[in-house]
């Protein structure tokens, strides 16, 4: 039994050894400036540009009046500098699809009812029935703290996991690939282009909406996390053009609801909200511009204000 453990042990240390020496000649090989890893892997993001600034420049030690949590739609919809307007000190921490298992690790690492009086969580369909391993891989490189990173990787349950948590070690002996940080302030994208319905981005608007399971489970895993921590949160999906589909959104309804419910969470659901319809508010199909950010922040506000979730 003893020589079956050792050789069963040598066997791993080998395997890991292997593993290591190849990574680091793929890595090391560095064809344009570019780890040749990028290309002979799948799933992996570059280290840099504006997830890893929001992370590296997010205070844990300060209270924060407002943080947002979500997807794309979160850190392009939520403009901290008109939350500031209202004497609101507000970060932004949304990246590309990120997935409610992303969310749940960050919460646990980066927020507490010590440093947020709210949590703002952006739900939006189509990112709740997708389960992207790049968007994991984005925070995987480019979150700020090794715990969080780890723990996305692990729960990933994804074989290209162990690729994006290696390189993200092998990532600290290089300065960061991606230097596209403009235009960020406090985690927020500020994006002034409108939408043309004329374009061919038009044609991703056909899809059907199919809940993700994991989504789910980690919805329910962050609400309840944020009941025992005390954690105050609230959910929002922000408006989407007219163009949009509308005939499978009550189905994410029906996945994200009884949630929400159960934990007694406010959910403020402006995805059908006539108001902002035209595409003059929208950047694409599915994102608001900087006119449209403004209004829909100042309208959030007002709400959360007036039903005495955020003070006068």
């Amino acid at each position: 039994m003893k020589k079956l453990l050792a050789k069963g042990l040598l066997f791993i240390a080998s395997f890991i050894v292997m593993y290591l020496v190849i990574f680091a000649t793929l890595f090391f090989i560095q064809p344009g400036g570019i780890p040749f890893i990028y290309r002979a892997t799948q799933g992996n993001v570059w280290e840099g540009g504006g997830t890893h600034l929001k992370f590296h420049q997010f205070d844990k030690t300060k209270k924060w009046d407002v943080v947002i949590l979500g997807s794309s739609h979160a850190y392009r919809g939520y403009d901290p500098l008109v939350f500031s307007s209202h004497k609101l000190e507000t970060y932004n921490l949304g990246s590309s699809n990120q997935h409610m298992m992303c969310s749940y690790q960050i919460i646990k690492t980066h927020i507490s009812k010590d440093n947020c009086k709210l949590l703002v969580l952006d739900l939006f369909d189509k990112v709740f029935a997708n389960n992207d391993i790049e968007s994991k891989s984005d925070v995987i490189q480019n979150v700020d703290d090794d715990k969080t990173a780890l723990a996305i990787a692990i729960s990933s349950n994804d074989i290209r996991a162990l690729n994006m948590i290696t390189l993200r070690y092998f990532n600290k002996t290089l300065n960061p690939l991606n230097t596209d940080t403009n235009n960020y302030r406090n985690g927020y994208l500020k994006v002034h282009k409108h939408l043309d319905p004329k374009k061919k981005d038009i044609t991703k608007l056909n899809w059907k909406y199919k809940g993700e399971r994991s989504q789910k489970r980690y919805l329910n895993l962050l609400l309840e996390y944020c009941r025992k921590e005390g954690i105050n949160i609230v959910a929002v999906s922000h408006p989407v053009p007219e163009l949009y589909p509308m005939r499978d959104h009550d189905k994410f309804l029906a996945d994200v609801n009884p949630l929400l419910k159960k934990y007694k969470v406010p959910y403020y659901d402006y995805t059908n909200y006539k108001d902002m319809g035209k595409i003059i508010f929208y950047s694409d199909p599915t994102h608001l511009n900087q006119i449209g950010t403004i209004k829909f922040n100042k309208m959030l506000i007002n709400d959360l204000k007036r039903d005495r979730i955020l003070s006068n």
